[in-house]
């Protein structure tokens, strides 16, 4: 079944609140988080030369490299994993076409999914709308100054008598997930924008933790193969080199370069990102930051995530060793 990118019910948004919302805008919102397809062959032309320089990719060896890595997931005795091509083409891309650390990194997405279902299992809006209407965090529109798609978290929204952390936490896996289903992004990669606006010591001391940081770093550098290619921080507050702190022994030498810090200073970020595709608050031309597109998407396609529930590691194995740290028979 077809990931499903078009706004097609006016009960879908309407569900949503945001029947105010104008349904042209809307889908034009849609269109620029994310263009799914079935086909991972089928990118953009200008992203042919990306694809080649940076992952060493021909559309000869996609084919060739989707064949070898399916049958070694297929081998996989005890995982029943997702096999279809743009699942598998994401994990070959994250891992630059090894085919074996491709395939490692598919037992690791599907082993943190067992071991932490707390923070792995997914997140969608009919069920968990409450960590949806705060709001902060959302894939945007457009691409920064060098076609990367871009997603923003702004954890001073986040409430967490309303909604507790590891709930947000499979809000954004569960939002990285779809955006895999892009193979323009999967060649690209993305941005993330962290604006630290109105994060408090208080709230800081509530949601910063050696756990949290740990999670978050595994996950983007290791577990899901979504290509990061730079986090711009703006609006850090004086404290922020305590908040760096936590997750700075987590994160790989190469993630620490891509570390860009604005302050309030969004001329900086303009260098990277043109204002036309950034919200009105980091001085851009947008409308003000939005989950609209975001949760609307996710609302549609909520038939997948229930599909793609059933892939995992096989009951018979997952209680014995999703405590020791192996639990893929390797």
């Amino acid at each position: 079944m077809a990931t499903v990118s078009q706004v097609r019910l006016l009960a879908d948004v309407a569900t949503l609140r945001i029947t105010d919302y104008n349904l042209v805008e809307l889908q034009a919102d849609i269109d620029g988080i994310v263009r799914p397809n079935s086909d991972p062959s089928d990118i953009r032309n200008d992203l042919r030369k990306v694809a080649e320089k940076e992952l060493h990719e021909t559309p000869e060896s996609l084919a060739d490299n989707l064949k070898k890595l399916r049958v070694l997931v297929q081998a996989e005795k005890f995982l029943n994993a997702r096999t279809d091509d743009i699942f598998l083409s994401a994990f070959l891309r994250g891992r630059k076409h090894n085919v074996e650390k491709a395939l490692e990194c598919v037992r690791q997405y599907y082993e943190f999914k067992c071991k932490y279902p707390d923070y792995y299992s997914y997140c969608v809006p009919s069920e968990s709308g409450e960590v949806y209407d705060m709001c902060h965090f959302a894939s945007i529109p457009g691409e920064d100054r060098l076609c990367r798609k871009i997603c923003a978290l702004i954890p001073g929204k986040m409430d967490l008598d309303k909604s507790p952390l590891d709930e947000s936490f499979r809000m954004g896996t569960t939002i990285f997930e779809m955006m895999l289903e892009d193979p323009n992004l999967q060649v690209v990669g993305t941005v993330v924008i962290i604006d630290l606006i109105d994060l408090t010591i208080y709230k800081q001391a509530r949601l910063v933790s050696p756990s949290l940081a740990w999670h978050l770093t595994n996950i983007i550098q290791d577990k899901i193969p979504l290509r990061v290619k730079a986090i711009h921080v703006v609006n850090q507050p004086f404290y922020f080199n305590a908040i760096y702190a936590v997750f700075r022994p987590f994160l790989k030498k190469k993630l620490r370069k891509r570390i860009f810090l604005h302050g309030k200073d969004f001329e900086s970020l303009h260098k990277h990102i043109d204002p036309a595709n950034l919200p009105v608050e980091w001085g851009g031309q947008r409308p003000a930051f939005n989950n609209r597109a975001t949760k609307t998407y996710v609302r549609m396609n909520e038939h997948k995530f229930k599909e793609w529930k059933q892939y995992g590691y096989k009951s018979e194995i997952t209680e014995k060793h999703k405590t020791n740290g192996i639990i893929n028979g390797h």
